[in-house]
């Protein structure tokens, strides 16, 4: 919930919307470099929308990041029209208090109170996998939450769409994987290249609120020799034991919480849980989480509905079904002309099915 604006993709009610699906013919590419196309299977709803980020523009990057930027950036995007916006003015959310949703036709929405039981997140000095995404927008310096997943080359990251494409996508990315107390434990990354679904891009499509984000290599290492990955898993139930991480506005390091996902409405999920405010957009949910090494199995990331939720103790994710399923691969398909490439991972499907990340052949 890197804004929890109060964008919405209309009245939630359960059991009765459908996703919707449409034609994918191919990548569209956006920038200073041409990617090859790949062939998307009709029904899917994520053809590619690429954009290339130069060589140039990466050093920018790397020299405009520094620890101070990094300490004084926010999670509130000016890019958002004021209807959109958290705080018109660009300021940190204040620690003590959340948002609560807007008025709507002149009468104020009642705040809602969390179920009883709802857990709390804790402080904790990060993981490999995850950590903070630091871009800017309109000028101004801001941060969302990603993580490191598996992937044939190992250099891609995971996290809402809407942290880096809006009106348009955001530049310096550069993500900081175990980012705390502004330490770096392991680097700061530039991004070479952002993907996010032709949906989201055309529409903001809460169920297409992914994106992935291709990494420069840093010193001639990609970032998962460095960090390792999480496995991506596509098509799972909704419910599922998680931990959820994610960087606060409001905090000098990360959180995480462990908790129960369940389905909101078709193409959304849900967890509980105190203490997510805004910076936490893309924060990873993860089955099987273990914080030494980071591993485990990513099914979704804080986005989808309102942009990941209007209070501090409910958040969203689009489902990760054959959508994502089908931009990762088109990922996967475009770097796979790189040198040397890592071994590919296995992903998991539903009912435990594995898959090979580009031929997506059952094993």
């Amino acid at each position: 919930m890197s804004w929890r604006s109060t964008y919405k993709a209309g009245v939630a009610v359960l059991g009765t919307l459908a996703a919707t699906s449409m034609a994918v013919v191919a990548v569209v590419v956006i920038g200073a470099a041409s990617v090859a196309a790949a062939s998307v299977p009709r029904g899917d709803s994520a053809t590619a929308a690429t954009y290339q980020v130069s060589a140039a523009a990466q050093g920018r990057t790397r020299d405009h990041w520094t620890p101070q930027r990094m300490r004084t950036a926010t999670a509130i995007s000016p890019a958002l029209s004021p209807a959109l916006s958290p705080s018109p003015t660009g300021t940190r959310l204040p620690a003590t208090t959340r948002r609560p949703l807007q008025p709507t036709e002149g009468r104020a929405v009642p705040a809602a109170s969390a179920p009883k039981g709802t857990p709390r997140a804790a402080p904790f000095t990060g993981s490999p996998t995850t950590g903070a995404l630091f871009y800017t927008t309109g000028g101004k310096n801001h941060f969302c939450t990603a993580s490191v997943v598996d992937s044939t080359a190992g250099d891609m990251v995971l996290t809402a769409a809407h942290c880096v494409y809006w009106k348009g996508f955001a530049t310096n990315i550069e993500y900081v994987p175990g980012y705390h107390d502004g330490k770096q434990p392991y680097g700061a990354w530039p991004v070479a290249r952002i993907t996010v679904a032709s949906g989201w891009e055309s529409s903001h499509d809460p169920d297409l609120d992914f994106a992935f984000l291709t990494t420069a290599s840093v010193d001639g290492q990609r970032i998962q020799a460095r960090t390792g990955g999480l496995t991506i898993g596509f098509t799972r139930w909704y419910s599922e034991k998680i931990e959820v991480v994610g960087h606060n506005d409001t905090d000098t390091g990360p959180i995480r919480c462990a908790t129960k996902s369940f389905r909101f409405r078709p193409g959304q999920m849900e967890f509980y849980c105190h203490g997510f405010w805004t910076g936490t957009s893309g924060g990873p949910w993860i089955i099987g989480y273990n914080v030494k090494s980071g591993t485990g199995t990513v099914f979704g990331v804080i986005g989808g509905y309102e942009t990941g939720g209007d209070y501090e103790w409910a958040s969203y994710s689009a489902y990760f079904g054959s959508a994502t399923r089908s931009l990762y691969q088109q990922v996967e398909r475009q770097t796979a002309i790189l040198p040397t490439p890592a071994p590919a991972p296995t992903v998991t499907g539903s009912a435990g099915v594995a898959y090979h990340p580009i031929s997506d052949t059952r094993r």
